[in-house]
């Protein structure tokens, strides 16, 4: 089964997409079935087609019950708990949720500092648009590797092969870096 130009295009029309950043996020408040909604717009092309919906009500219920994301207003999400169950949304992909918890802990919690309305958090947003940078990068630097690894791979099983891989590679590597306890 031979590699056709396919999954370069369609790698390189991922990387092609944007994540929204935080000045892009809606500043009013939205119900949870708005949020499903936007979720799915904004994560569904980096999401596998036969995937269904980025998250779902009961998701982020529990995330919100484990204290992984900030809890609602009046029933109402803003800009805060979007970007965690944006972030969310693409690392449970590839991530153990106690593990995307530790990183939203390391890199978020932190980076909170209220502004005189409280509402909008500075270092949050500059955390957000660096996780939105670096997803980015990520695609685009997968886009470049599927682009080289089509002509030496020569079959899609191999090129998958080598993708599944490198991605465990990767995974190994970021669970070794949460963990606390770990010696390096």
């Amino acid at each position: 089964m031979e590699i056709n130009n396919s999954v370069a295009a369609w790698s390189a029309g991922l990387a092609a997409q944007r994540l929204p950043r935080w000045d892009e996020l809606p500043d009013i408040d939205l119900y949870l079935d708005q949020v499903l909604t936007l979720l799915d717009k904004y994560l569904g092309p980096f999401l596998p087609e036969n995937g269904g919906h980025a998250l779902t009500a009961s998701m982020i219920n529990n995330y919100v019950k484990l204290r992984i994301v900030p809890a609602p207003v009046k029933k109402r999400y803003g800009r805060v708990q979007l970007a965690y169950l944006l972030v969310i949304g693409l690392l449970k992909q590839v991530l153990p949720i106690p593990d995307v918890k530790a990183l939203l802990e390391s890199q978020f919690e932190g980076a909170q500092e209220q502004t005189d309305g409280g509402a909008e958090k500075r270092g949050f947003a500059k955390a957000f648009d660096c996780f939105c940078t670096l997803q980015e990068t990520a695609f685009a630097d997968m886009a470049r590797q599927a682009a080289q690894l089509e002509t030496a791979a020569g079959t899609r099983p191999a090129l998958a092969m080598e993708m599944a891989v490198r991605a465990n590679a990767s995974k190994t590597l970021a669970e070794k870096l949460i963990a606390p306890d770990t010696q390096m």
